[in-house]
């Protein structure tokens, strides 16, 4: 949550930032319960979860920013350990024409309105709008100060990306299903600092170019180790979040608009 500038400290934090979305919100039908979205401005968007019984079951955050990555879906990965209306979708970077189980790599990123998702097809090549909130954050100037810090027998390019949440899955270490977080590095295109207009606090942004696609990339700037600068370097460890753009209507053949169905505002 601080990524986009909330300070969600303890359960009371939680429960007044629940009850100013479930106030201000706009709530969206599906047949499993009701997401209440929030968007206070600076495009950052809160997706609050009913159940059945009216009763908060979860709390997402995202950030719907202006990049598109092209991504061939594969499968989809439902979290009812979490919650019914949490899930994720599994697909490949920049996969080729027609072929939505190729591409730069496989990952998973989670979607904050899964259940309003049913009519997406899989297996499909769609446009995906893809955030990646940041856990651990370095920044470099330029190239050449991101190079100086590579040393040793592994080095990591400039543009590089680790589907880390596929390494339990593959292993089925305790039957983990595959999580929404990446390690990666990229060349930032461009970044701003920018304020939470329902907290006043600052987050960082960045419109970041990396292997297989471009994405959008918040921050605490806690978290952040040197300096984020158009034209430099960025790399850490992130959760991904997604909101379909466009999606394919069949297996790699044409596309259509997302529509979203019974909006109730508050």
């Amino acid at each position: 949550m601080s990524d986009l500038g909330f300070l969600v400290e303890c359960r009371a934090d939680f429960e007044a930032l629940a009850l100013l979305a479930l106030e201000q919100g706009t709530e969206l039908q599906t047949a499993s319960g009701v997401y209440v979205r929030w968007s206070p401005g600076a495009d950052i968007e809160l997706w609050m979860q009913l159940d059945a019984d009216g009763d908060v079951v979860g709390l997402n955050p995202h950030y719907a920013g202006r990049t598109h990555m092209r991504v061939g879906l594969t499968v989809r990965v439902p979290r009812p350990e979490s919650s019914i209306l949490d899930g994720a979708f599994h697909g490949w970077a920049d996969p080729m024409e027609a072929e939505p189980e190729s591409g730069q790599y496989p990952f998973v990123f989670d979607v904050p309105d899964y259940g309003l998702t049913g009519a997406v097809v899989v297996p499909s090549i769609c446009e995906v709008q893809l955030t990646a909130f940041a856990h651990e954050l370095q920044a470099y100037e330029s190239e050449a100060a991101y190079a100086a810090t590579q040393s040793g027998a592994v080095k990591f390019a400039t543009e590089s990306f680790i589907p880390a949440g596929l390494f339990n899955a593959a292993t089925n270490e305790q039957n983990t299903p595959p999580q929404a977080y990446a390690i990666f590095t990229g060349r930032v295109l461009d970044t701003a600092l920018i304020t939470n207009p329902a907290t006043e606090r600052e987050f960082c942004w960045a419109h970041v170019r990396t292997l297989g696609g471009e994405l959008d990339m918040v921050a605490d700037p806690d978290l952040l180790d040197g300096y984020l600068t158009k034209g430099g370097i960025v790399g850490g460890s992130f959760w991904l979040s997604g909101r379909f753009i466009e999606w394919g209507v069949s297996s790699g053949n044409g596309r259509g608009q997302m529509e979203t169905e019974n909006v109730k505002s508050h």
